[in-house]
């Protein structure tokens, strides 16, 4: 397990995590935001795009280890400032 510290949507989070999951799979499944999906897995497709500090990434291709003291924007995010 990784011990991991980020920002997502304006909310700080500490978290240990499984040292190979992606970022989609953390976004998805540990933090429930559903609006990150994924598409074909490869990044391709866009549609697992999140935002991390100020840059599109494709979430499919990152290390959830990655994000460690990192700000995140999801698609649920963007909603709520009307982005």
């Amino acid at each position: 397990m990784i011990s991991i510290n980020f920002t997502i949507n304006g909310e700080s989070k500490k978290l240990d995590i499984p040292a190979g999951i992606t970022a989609l799979e953390l976004i998805r499944d540990r933090l429930a935001l559903k609006g990150t999906k994924e598409g074909c897995g490869i990044g391709e497709c866009g549609a697992c795009t999140i935002v991390v500090d100020g840059r599109a990434v494709n979430a499919c291709l990152m290390f959830a280890a990655q994000l460690d003291g990192r700000e995140v924007l999801t698609v649920e995010g963007l909603a709520q400032t009307g982005d």
